[in-house]
């Protein structure tokens, strides 16, 4: 590349030194002749220089193009990546193994912001390049103005030259950059691949939990059928986990922490059905409504949270009668109603205690 440019500010130089020759016709460069105290030069193809410069310019605009084509097909794999970010977001809760691809996939995320950044970075040396032909017209100009008999050819000749062969590196330079960006798009996109199998491995593993679960769902209603029906206990089945809500006016009498003999039955049959699915972590939680306790039950419970506490352990007892061990229990008194304490049938339904069977 340095050689076709200096072939090129040789040729400039020829253009330039052309009418103030003696008009002795010169073959080749060796048959240079002393003209004017300066040395003159003509060649052959006296547009030689212009094409070269043309070429040039030709050889910048493509590859601003590639790298217009570059950040496009970056900006891409981005959007893709969004995508896949958003379905690991719904499967971060279901395992270890998730959080891991939540985190590999952030780093990829913070890889491909440098890439993006690298690709600006190329954008404005193409714009340096585009500088570079202004220069080159610029020359131009100054060659002009040598013909007319002003400045120094000898040094005209080596300033541009020096120009040519920096033009070459930056040139080199950036086509390696745009190897390396193409390199890093190839990886980003191999490593987009391996997402995608393994979110499927995910949502394969997913859908097993999920069929073990409904079978837990099935046992359950079929279990407790008259109680469900009569609105006492719930079941619920999500993507996340299986949740079982009885009623504290079913389990409990106002005020006490003791089961009602026909709340105690139906924990053992739930923890009868839930000891076969040992590979999922049961917790218990007591919930009140937001009256605070009065008159001598104070003396036993301070305040709701004990009173939801000792509900939540004896109701994790009754499921370990039923054969449920490794049970979690929590009291949360009001804080987490389901819906507002405003009315009596709302209050109704925020005094509970729920059974959370999770993976």
């Amino acid at each position: 590349m340095f050689a076709r440019f200096a072939r090129i500010a040789l040729a400039l130089i020829a253009v330039s030194t052309i009418a103030s020759c003696s008009g002795q016709k010169i073959e080749t460069l060796k048959d240079a002749i002393c003209c004017d105290g300066g040395y003159e030069y003509r060649h052959r193809d006296r547009f030689a220089a212009e094409k070269d410069r043309q070429r040039l310019i030709d050889e910048l605009t493509a590859a601003r193009k590639e790298n217009e084509a570059l950040s496009a097909r970056t900006r891409s794999v981005e959007d893709q990546l969004a995508d896949r970010d958003r379905e690991l977001a719904s499967l971060r809760a279901k395992g270890e193994d998730s959080g891991r691809v939540s985190s590999q996939f952030s780093s990829m995320q913070g890889d491909l912001h440098r890439s993006n950044a690298r690709s600006a970075d190329l954008e404005r040396q193409l714009a340096d390049k585009d500088n570079l032909a202004a220069e080159l017209v610029a020359a131009q100009a100054t060659v002009a103005a040598l013909q007319a008999g002003t400045g120094d050819r000898d040094k005209l000749a080596e300033a541009q030259l020096a120009t040519l062969n920096a033009a070459g590196a930056d040139k080199d330079r950036l086509t390696a950059d745009l190897a390396a960006a193409q390199q890093r798009t190839v990886e980003l996109e191999r490593q987009l691949a391996d997402r995608d199998r393994e979110l499927a491995g995910l949502r394969g593993d997913l859908s097993t939990e999920m069929a073990k679960l409904k079978d837990a769902q099935r046992g359950l209603i079929r279990a407790l059928r008259p109680q469900i029906d009569k609105g006492n206990i719930m079941v619920d089945l999500n993507n996340e986990r299986l949740l079982i809500n009885l009623a504290s006016g079913y389990l409990f009498g106002s005020g006490e922490d003791q089961l009602k003999s026909a709340g105690s039955d139906a924990l053992k049959q739930v923890g009868a059905i839930l000891k076969d699915f040992p590979e999922y972590k049961v917790s218990v939680d007591g919930h009140t409504d937001n009256r605070p306790i009065r008159s001598e039950l104070r003396k036993k419970f301070p305040s709701n949270k004990e009173l939801s506490e000792a509900r939540a352990t004896n109701a994790a007892m009754a499921l370990g009668e039923g054969g449920l061990t490794a049970v979690t229990t929590h009291g949360y008194a009001d804080t987490r109603p389901i819906m507002p304490n405003r009315t009596e049938p709302g209050r109704a339904k925020n005094r509970r205690v729920e059974v959370r069977v999770t993976r």
